[in-house]
């Protein structure tokens, strides 16, 4: 039997954003599925060179896509809290540093 493949989504693209989905590329049964941010021109440079399947222009769009199954918290410190609430009341696992 197959191995289950995590659909990844990452909230924010800057900095820590690209050295997490650089590092994901490595991971087996693993895929940027989604990623968010502030703005789609954003989202959608960020999705293209990662190879992510969506590009959201609002961190709430991304948080109801029912194909996600873990989403990266990247955003500022300050909006930690906010963004990890957001994905866990859609029922997405969060990783949050």
């Amino acid at each position: 039997m197959k191995d289950k493949v995590i659909n990844w989504g990452i909230i924010g693209c800057g900095n820590i954003a690209n050295k997490f989905a650089k590092d994901l590329l490595t991971v087996e049964n693993a895929t940027l599925y989604a990623v968010a941010s502030r703005t789609q021109k954003k989202a959608d440079a960020f999705a293209l060179e990662y190879s992510a399947k969506k590009a959201y222009a609002s961190y709430e769009a991304l948080a109801k896509d029912k194909n996600i199954d873990a989403v990266y918290i990247a955003t500022p410190h300050a909006l930690h809290k906010e963004n990890t609430l957001l994905c866990l009341e859609h029922g997405i696992a969060v990783l949050c540093e």
